[in-house]
């Protein structure tokens, strides 16, 4: 067995390690940090000879200089194992596709960081580089934007090839691991045209809304692409409960007349916090809807029910929703966007149109946590505030609703339930419904054949 902490083998009958087992090294605390003795010698000098040459300490001797090799060249005494690309996954987005390699271990690229071209070549001079089972060697993805991957490992490191529907830009960068997620090498394709078709879509739904007083709520799906938000029990993942529910409130929202519901995210792939709600700007949106699904750290009983959050100013209402705001808030380092400074409350939200907003977000929350409590399944929380950057806009009532708890067994059951996701939505609908009565803003019932495009 190893030593506990020089790392070298013992004997299993004795409790010295095997880089002396004929007599044992003292140890003396200096001022340094640990110093190793050499052994005590045994008797008197043999044939003149110094104690540090005679026979019996030479192994000694030669531990001495092991201990300090270690303690100088930690690393040196257990090598690194290889590293290993452990997934390949791509996620397809109405504007781009991305391809995300996940890793064992940090390794480095040589790749161009952007540009345009009908293909691109990835080298990963890692040597000993290998594929685990869900690495393919080959990947056809064929979305038209891309075409197929081919991943190839050998003893002097990896080389991935990307192939193009047709020429178009791209954008490689790596990501570092965390807690919950590997180091990732992401390649982010462009769609060519569909950054000006998004757009045009966006002007269609503003413009037949302002021809006919249309309200339009945006409602967003919280996560999606390689960040699945928070697991439950029997692989329920936050992504997928929130579009489905999503989906339910917009189908509901469609239903009633000068209403329509429009998603920010229809599939599974990864949009950045600031990009939600400025979806919802350029729709021109009159309310926005952030569903998710709530989650503990370590899950006890009382972790359970539903409530709503509007933006705080000054701070989360106690702990616990400041380190939801904070876990909310990390997808897009998850995705790779950079950490953004705080200026979009500072410089953007200015005194009138602030007040107005969080005014209305209360009682738009308010309105929608009455109609969650309506199913006495789930326990109200109440209505919180909190710091989430997916609501930091000021043209609209924005609030997030907080399902249920997905790591909580009995309400992951209902999560993953189409029942409970379609009567979700029809109490989420319920209760824009009431806001919108209770609001001021009311309703406008459109022209027939003038909704716009979602």
């Amino acid at each position: 067995m190893p030593c506990c902490w020089c790392g070298a083998t013992r004997r299993p009958s004795s409790s010295r390690c095997g880089l002396n087992s004929n007599a044992p090294t003292r140890v003396a605390r200096g001022a340094g940090g640990i110093i190793a003795r050499a052994p005590a010698a045994r008797g008197g000098r043999q044939g003149g000879q110094s104690p540090l040459m005679s026979t019996r300490f030479a192994p000694g001797l030669a531990g001495l200089l092991a201990i300090v090799a270690v303690a100088v060249h930690p690393g040196a005494a257990t090598a690194a194992p290889d590293p290993l690309v452990t997934a390949v996954r791509s996620w397809s987005a109405p504007e781009n596709t991305r391809l995300v390699l996940e890793f064992s271990a940090a390794v480095t690229t040589v790749a161009p960081d952007s540009g345009e071209a009908p293909s691109l070549v990835v080298a990963i001079p890692a040597p000993g580089l290998g594929r685990g089972p869900e690495a393919p060697a080959r990947l056809a993805v064929a979305d038209g934007v891309l075409d197929s991957v081919r991943l190839s490992t050998s003893a002097e490191g990896g080389r991935l090839e990307l192939w193009f529907h047709q020429s178009t830009t791209f954008h490689v960068l790596t990501l570092p691991a965390d807690d919950e997620h590997p180091f990732r090498v992401v390649v982010d394709v462009t769609r060519p045209g569909a950054a000006a078709e998004e757009a045009a879509r966006l002007a269609r739904i503003a413009s037949v809304k302002a021809q006919t007083r249309t309200r339009v709520v945006a409602v967003d799906a919280g996560h999606g692409g390689e960040d699945p938000g928070a697991r439950g029990p029997h692989g329920v993942i936050e992504k997928r409960v929130t579009l489905a529910v999503a989906r339910a409130l917009v189908a509901e929202l469609n239903r009633m007349p000068g209403v329509q519901g429009v998603l920010t995210r229809d599939g599974d792939y990864f949009v950045p916090l600031h990009d939600r709600y400025r979806i919802a700007e350029r729709m021109k949106a009159d309310l926005f809807i952030s569903i998710h699904a709530n989650s503990s750290r370590r899950w006890t009983r009382r972790d359970r029910g539903s409530e709503v959050y509007f933006l705080s100013l000054t701070g989360a209402s106690d702990q616990a929703d400041k380190d939801l705001a904070d876990l909310e808030n990390a997808a897009d380092l998850i995705g790779g966007v950079p950490r953004q400074a705080e200026d979009d409350l500072v410089n953007i939200l200015y005194d009138v149109k602030r007040t107005s907003a969080l005014e209305r977000s209360q009682l738009l929350a308010e309105s929608l946590l009455d109609h969650m409590a309506a199913d006495r399944r789930l326990q109200s929380r109440g209505v919180k505030q909190a710091g989430f950057a997916v609501l930091k806009s000021v043209e609209f009532p924005s609030v997030l609703v907080e399902t249920a708890f997905i790591n909580n067994p009995a309400e992951a059951r209902l999560l993953a339930s189409p029942d409970f996701q379609r009567q979700m939505g029809r109490q989420l609908a319920d209760g824009v419904k009431d806001f919108l009565g209770r609001s001021g803003i009311g309703f406008a019932v459109p022209a027939t054949g003038t909704r716009g495009a979602d």
